[in-house]
């Protein structure tokens, strides 16, 4: 069936999902979720439409789009009937089953015409056919987009137990500045909307985006997301410059603040300075995990006493600020208290306490993990070839987790790792150990800075290839929206970990002796490490298109290969990408694909200086012979790139070589001289 599209006249659509606070840091994937389903469904509705624009806070998903028809485009259809050979016998009449056709189609004869299709001549009919509402589409398309949408944990909140992030408040619905009818888990659409938490809160009626968007400025709510970010960044800037100081804010902690605030305003506030005495670690991670608050240096990076933090409400009579000055002032009271006492305790004599925490059910204690880690660092240092550092990392990895029994970590388990290396350096302990486990915990994510420390980041992989092996052995399944234990960003981190210290790792011996620790039997084992090793793969090869943004064909190139050794696939989806951008890959892919074409239909020879006959295959001998221990130490360094441009060097010289020299000669020693050379170079 085909059809030709009309033009109808226009409208715009207004939707806004009213909801309690969402997490902050979830809010930007759930916007963007709802753009693209709500696309995907015009789309299927063929419902033309203009721009698109779609916001949100923690408290409501807004999406506009503009010049929608208020029917879809009408459609000239094409009813094929019997092919024409099946419709009129041999004199041309009309057949019975031209005749059904035209009875059940309620036309005559004579509205038949004959159609072209890819299987040959058809007769068939066409006609106008009318375009459906567009109001009704959406009524009956937006709760499916809704329910389209998942989460990483939901909850159900009234009758209709439909899952959500957070229980719906109110749904607003306009069409041509006309409310809709709508209804999604048990809430019905309506024509208003709420204000601003705490300084509105009250409900104010909308006829129009117009109205919308002066309602939201009267209520207290900013909704542009690149306005509420500018205005955070801005009274920011200002305080910097009236305390002649630095905020340390990072990505993460501003979209905090943008997607928890509907009306920001910037605050700052102090503490005692004599808790400047305490580890600086202790103070900033307290402050940005614990109550969301920015440390604050001088110039000089020196940390001081004032902090900044971004409210929902103005400070008034700097009560926000006096308030959180009296919690952070009441906690660092505490973090002194601990640092001392914990220290005075022997910080290696809590291991054996360890034998008492559990780590998760059935995959035993925290003693019993670092036990496993033991082993897994182990192998990580002779697969890595740092034996040298084997005592003192197996050292950091039986104690690394044992900062969990200390007074300070059960108050700010924020603070998990960090505190292990800081009561270790403080107690005179080697920096290799002290600094393994202060930073084990490390990346938390793709976006964290670079990790340095070659003994953390083994005692992470271990760590984390523990976690994945006994969740996966515990037969814990992992989706696109549920992942609750984390699985795939101990994955992540894996991956980041060898690409940013550049180790030449093949992970499959890990992967099965971490296995092993949490198999029954040998198809548990065989089971366990395939799903470890796809689950790797997949987040390698989420890394490189989602991350770097590196281009399908490049990353399917590179995962092609049966391989669990991380770093070279990256190297190579690097190079391939340079490749691309330099011009290169054209006259090289072209140079390998007429090689391929020779040998891969020849069978293996073998090659002799002593057969070469003419001048261009001696001289391609020559430069090969020249440039193979080269391009080889290239590779195996991993220099892909340099490695490429070496062969691509070669390219006129093998040009030159198939315009003189005809490999494919009569003579059979010849012959298979040639292609044995070409054989070498195709195998570069």
């Amino acid at each position: 069936m085909s059809c030709r599209l009309k033009v109808k006249t226009m409208a715009d659509l207004l939707f806004e999902l009213g909801v309690e606070e969402i997490p902050a840091l979830a809010v930007s994937g759930i916007r963007d979720q709802l753009r693209d389903l709500f696309l995907s469904r015009l789309d299927q509705d063929q419902i033309a439409h203009g721009d698109i624009e779609c916001v949100a806070s923690n408290r409501r998903l807004m999406v506009h789009i503009a010049k929608i028809p208020e029917k879809t485009a009408s459609k000239e259809e094409t009813v094929l009937g019997p092919a024409k050979r099946i419709a009129l016998d041999d004199r041309g009449l009309p057949t019975v089953a031209l005749k059904k056709f035209c009875e059940f189609q309620k036309v005559k004869l004579t509205d038949v015409v004959e159609i072209e299709t890819p299987k040959g001549k058809y007769l068939g009919i066409t006609r106008a056919g009318g375009g459906s509402d567009v109001a009704a589409l959406l009524t009956a398309g937006i709760p499916v987009i809704l329910a389209g949408l998942t989460f990483a944990k939901t909850m159900v909140w009234n009758e209709s137990r439909l899952p959500f992030i957070r229980p719906i408040k109110n749904i607003l619905l306009l069409f041509n500045n006309k409310p809709l009818d709508c209804e999604f888990a048990g809430v019905k659409s309506t024509n208003k909307v709420f204000g601003h938490l705490l300084l509105s809160d009250s409900y104010f009626e909308v006829n129009s985006f117009k109205d919308y968007i002066q309602g939201l400025s009267k209520n207290f709510i900013i909704l542009n997301e690149e306005e509420r970010r500018s205005k955070i960044l801005a009274e920011i800037l200002d305080i910097e410059e009236e305390l002649e100081c630095k905020v340390k804010l990072d990505d993460e902690m501003l979209n905090y603040y943008l997607y928890s605030n509907e009306y920001p305003v910037v605050f700052s506030g102090s503490f005692n300075a004599k808790y400047l005495s305490l580890p600086a670690e202790i103070i900033t991670t307290f402050m940005t995990h614990e109550k969301k608050l920015l440390p604050v240096t001088d110039h000089s990076g020196k940390l001081t006493n004032h902090f900044v933090g971004v409210a929902n409400i103005p400070d008034e009579n700097k009560k926000v600020s006096r308030g959180n000055e009296k919690v952070i002032q009441a906690a660092f009271e505490d973090a002194q208290f601990f640092w001392d006492i914990d220290r005075k305790e022997d910080y290696f004599a809590l291991k054996q306490l360890l034998k008492n925490v559990m780590f998760q059910k059935e995959l035993g204690t925290y003693f019993e993990k670092v036990e496993r880690l033991a082993a897994l660092v182990d192998l990580l240092v002779n697969e890595t070839q740092n034996g040298a550092l084997r005592t003192k990392l197996q050292k950091a990895a039986f104690n690394c987790k044992n900062d969990l029994l200390t007074k300070m970590v059960r108050e700010f388990p924020s603070l998990q790792g960090i505190m292990g290396g800081l009561y270790l350096q403080a107690a005179g302990e080697d920096k290799v150990v002290w600094k393994a486990v202060y930073g084990h915990y490390k990346p938390r994510g793709l976006t964290d800075e670079k990790l340095e420390d070659l003994g953390a980041g083994i005692i992470s992989i271990a760590d984390r290839m523990d976690n994945i092996a006994g969740f996966v052995g515990k037969g814990i399944k992992i989706s696109s929206s549920k992942d609750p234990y984390g699985i795939r960003r101990d994955a992540n981190a894996v991956i980041k970990i060898i690409i940013d210290l550049e180790l030449d790792l093949d992970l499959a011996p890990l992967i099965r002796l971490a296995a092993l620790n949490f198999a029954k039997n040998d198809a548990d084992l065989e089971r366990n490490f395939k799903t470890i090793r796809e689950l790797l793969a997949a987040r390698l090869e989420n890394y490189l298109k989602d991350y770097l943004k590196y281009r399908y064909d490049v990353v399917n190139a590179v995962m092609g290969q049966d391989t669990m050794v991380i770093r070279d696939k990256f190297l190579k989806a690097q190079a391939i990408v340079k490749l691309i951008d330099s011009g290169m890959i054209e006259p090289l892919t072209a140079l390998h694909r007429r090689l391929k074409n020779i040998c891969s239909d020849s069978e293996r020879c073998k090659f002799s200086e002593g057969l070469l006959k003419e001048k261009e295959e001696k001289i391609l001998s020559d430069v090969f012979k020249e440039s193979k221990s080269r391009i080889d130490d290239l590779i195996m360094n991993k220099n892909y790139l340099q490695a490429s441009s070496e062969i691509l060097e070669m390219k006129p010289i093998i040009d030159r070589f198939f315009e003189k020299i005809l490999v494919m000669d009569k003579n059979m020693p010849l012959r298979r001289n040639r292609i044995a050379l070409l054989q070498h170079i195709d195998e570069l």
